[in-house]
């Protein structure tokens, strides 16, 4: 009978093992429902952020997007997911409200050029002076060092934090009325200028009859002739099929552009000190692999358009020096210097 009572009670222990096993796995199950865990045994709330961009789904802004996404997922083990929405579909393509909806924190990511975010403060111009970078290189000696730190205090006083700085790059001219390869060839042309008070002066001094509008609206506007023309890196314009209402193409360094990855300062700031070096890490990473993807992008897009019927240009040295000096008058003029202060104007200019 002893030796009955004593195979019970083992049995009875062992089914209460089995039993509490079985609760633990069930617990490590909804924990990992919740979290993600980095290599190195980190765990991370489970969160998604929603990334917007002016350009299109098929280009490099969209890219930095998705490669953000992935190597902070890949990071912190699945936790973190980003959505992306090309072309400001969040706000109907208007690109400050984009900018507008990571400062309220109702988006969390967002890439947009500095020429949109001088809407909001206009020493981000400071980018976009005419002729202020001769070449790549020049651009990334540039916003790598002490002015790229310099202009990004000032997106980080929006209550922004800045991931990393991207490109937009060189803005060249197209339009379907004339080859522009000296200064003449611009006047009386109806070109689309992204909406800054900046690229307004710089194309009233080269003799264009400018115009601003949402870039959701250019290639309409074209095709219909409302606009002779418009001014956009490559990648861009070519994301929106823009050689197809366009027949030429001038490649020059007359403005330039940049793009600035951020996410709303509230977020990072909520986020712990492991999460804010990874999103860092990441956002400098994703951002310099844009702007890589961005100028390889160039040459490609000018065959492309070569071989469709595009005539393209470059300048020579002589209109080049001819349309710097149109707009030369620009870093002297009281109002500008006023709007993007001597310091920054000095941060990209001394040599």
């Amino acid at each position: 009978m002893k030796k009955f009572l004593a195979l019970i009670l083992a049995l009875v222990m062992s089914l209460s093992l089995v039993a509490c096993g079985g609760g633990d796995t069930a617990t490590e199950e909804t924990t990992d429902d919740a979290t993600g865990t980095e290599e190195g045994g980190t765990t991370f709330e489970k969160q998604t952020w929603k990334f917007t961009c002016s350009a299109t789904e098929n280009t490099p802004w969209a890219d930095m997007g998705r490669e953000f996404g992935e190597l902070v997922s890949e990071a912190t083990g699945g936790a973190v997911t980003v959505q992306v929405y090309a072309a400001d579909q969040l706000t109907a393509g208007n690109q400050t409200e984009g900018i507008q909806g990571v400062m309220d924190g109702t988006i969390e990511l967002s890439a947009h050029s500095n020429i949109i975010y001088s809407s909001f403060d206009q020493r981000l111009n400071v980018v976009s002076l005419p002729f202020l970078f001769d070449s790549f290189d020049d651009v990334d000696a540039k916003l790598d060092g002490e002015a790229g730190a310099a202009v990004g205090e000032v997106v980080e006083s929006m209550g922004l934090h800045l991931l990393g700085i991207a490109e937009n790059g060189f803005r060249h001219v197209t339009n379907s009325v004339r080859p522009i390869e000296s200064l003449a060839d611009m006047k009386g042309l109806k070109i689309r200028v992204a909406g800054s008070e900046l690229l307004n002066e710089e194309y009233t001094a080269w003799g264009a009859n400018w115009t601003n509008a949402n870039w959701s609206e250019v290639y309409t506007g074209l095709q219909t002739g409302t606009y002779d023309g418009q001014e956009n890196p490559l990648p861009t314009a070519d994301g929106a099929s823009i050689a197809e209402v366009q027949k030429y193409v001038t490649y020059w360094t007359g403005v330039y552009d940049c793009i600035f990855f951020t996410m709303n300062g509230d977020l990072y700031n909520s986020l712990s000190p492991e999460l804010q070096a990874i999103v860092d890490e990441c956002g400098q990473k994703a951002a310099q692999s844009q702007r890589e993807k961005e100028r390889a992008m160039d040459q490609e897009i000018l065959d492309k358009w070569a071989a469709a019927g595009v005539t393209v240009t470059e300048l020579s040295e002589e209109a080049a020096a001819e349309f710097k000096e149109a707009a030369s008058y620009i870093y002297e003029d009281q109002k500008f210097v006023d709007m993007m202060t001597p310091e920054l104007i000095a941060a990209f200019t001394a040599e």
